[in-house]
């Protein structure tokens, strides 16, 4: 897959810089469903998951660019954040039970508890003062609560009742938000502090943050829209069947949002093509499946079956 990748480059004059590949690395293992990027203290950290041994690998980038495997984890990863000096890690066990595991930086697992829930959308968690946690246990409620590390207890919160389904839950590393869909409009939900937004958009979206600015993004026909909460300011994008792909928020010290969607070649031939946009920015588009994209320091992660591209701005001269 990865061996057929091509890279796109659109450059407009509006744009006074663009994003380059820096640096490709092969992967010490083959991403067979999913993979996950974490910054910790200015480090990155890959979590790459393994279905047929249903556990999850831990991997760092050290300074020369080289992977280290830290941990083996016997859970199958859905999320992770970083809280409190440890990297906390949500899954599946064996037995396919909601399990959290907290581990050190050297990969030493420091606590391992099974949640006592039965989630059909998985939990995330998101870490500020207190560690809050949100999962959904049926369609029309969102469950929400302060989880204790320590003791494996959850403080619930009052669920949030979801009138139109799905809603969708949006992990912001310092807290957590949901989009609920009605009629013409979405409403956005602060699940750590109870805020609601009201937004004039009817197309689902992908919610991020940058170091203090939760921003967002939509889809509609040829445009990629991006907006920040609490600014009027709307950037548009032209991306060709851009409605057709799927949309994820990257956060980090940039807005960045990430459309992936599968096109029609000659032949009849299907192709994954990626696009990667940020303001002021040419779009970069790429072609190949990609599992997962985050943000490391100045960089845009980009993660496929077997290596990881390293992305960083460029100014035109």
């Amino acid at each position: 897959m990865d061996s057929r990748s091509r890279v796109k480059i659109f450059k407009m004059i509006k744009n006074n810089s663009f994003l380059k590949i820096e640096k490709t690395i092969s992967l010490p293992i083959a991403v067979e469903t999913q993979a996950i990027a974490i910054t910790w203290n200015e480090e990155l950290y890959i979590l790459i998951n393994s279905a047929a041994n249903k556990e999850t690998f831990v991997f760092k980038l050290n300074t020369s660019l080289s992977f280290e495997k830290i941990a083996r984890l016997p859970l199958l990863s859905t999320s992770a954040t970083i809280c409190k000096q440890q990297l906390i890690v949500i899954g599946a066990n064996r037995e396919g039970k909601p399990l959290v595991i907290a581990i050190n930086n050297s990969g030493e697992i420091q606590k391992e508890n099974i949640l006592e829930i039965t989630p059909t959308i998985w939990p995330v968690m998101a870490c500020s003062n207190e560690t809050i946690i949100a999962w959904q246990e049926n369609a029309t409620e969102i469950e929400r609560g302060y989880f204790n590390v320590e003791t494996n207890k959850i403080e619930k919160l009052p669920s949030i009742s979801v009138s139109n389904p799905p809603a969708i839950i949006f992990p912001l590393k310092e807290e957590i938000v949901a989009t609920l869909s009605e009629k013409n409009k979405t409403h956005l939900i602060n699940l750590t502090s109870g805020e609601i937004t009201n937004l004039d958009i009817s197309q689902p979206m992908a919610i991020g943050k940058t170091i203090n600015s939760i921003f967002y993004g939509w889809l509609e026909k040829d445009t990629v829209s991006l907006k920040f909460l609490k600014n009027s300011k709307e950037v548009n994008f032209h991306l060709k069947n851009a409605s057709l792909g799927k949309l994820n928020a990257i956060s980090g010290k940039e807005a960045t949002l990430w459309i992936q969607k599968q096109e029609t070649e000659i032949g009849n031939d299907y192709q994954w093509n990626s696009a990667i946009i940020q303001e002021n920015t040419a779009i970069f588009e790429i072609e190949g499946f990609i599992y997962a994209v985050g943000s490391w320091n100045d960089k845009i992660i980009l993660i496929q079956n077997s290596r990881l591209i390293l992305l960083k701005k460029s100014i035109n001269n």
